[in-house]
């Protein structure tokens, strides 16, 4: 089901395609901003095939295709970060998450997907 609606930190506006992102999905960055106490900053969300093949780095196969996942602005503080990162997996539960922590010269920025099935959570860390 698509993202129809505002939710409590995000507005359909701040999203490139708010028609194509999984309700569930946006349901739980917001959950994620909620646990985090601080401000996030969208910088990618659901894409198109295109859209997704002149991305950086995309994958085929990416959770950006299926409304499931969003890059975020990088969190320069290594405290808030660790923070964002606990927040993230005690909001996950039994829900497996995909979260890459991207930290180099060329790029900076957080990746969070939400899975469409319960555990296999996965945390990634790329940096130079």
């Amino acid at each position: 089901m698509p993202l129809t609606a505002n939710l409590r930190f995000f507005r359909l506006e701040e999203f490139r395609h708010p028609e194509l992102i999984e309700a569930e999905a946006a349901h739980f960055l917001d959950d994620a901003r909620a646990a985090y106490g601080q401000p996030l900053v969208v910088t990618s969300d659901a894409r198109s095939p295109e859209e997704n093949a002149a991305a950086s780095g995309s994958s085929p196969t990416s959770w950006h295709l299926q409304g499931r996942a969003f890059d975020l602005k990088w969190i320069t503080n290594p405290a808030a970060l660790w923070r964002f990162v606990k927040a993230v997996y005690q909001i996950a539960g039994a829900r497996g998450v995909e979260l890459e922590l991207v930290n180099s010269k060329q790029d900076q920025h957080i990746h969070l997907a939400l899975l469409p099935v319960e555990g296999g959570s996965r945390l990634l860390i790329r940096a130079d």
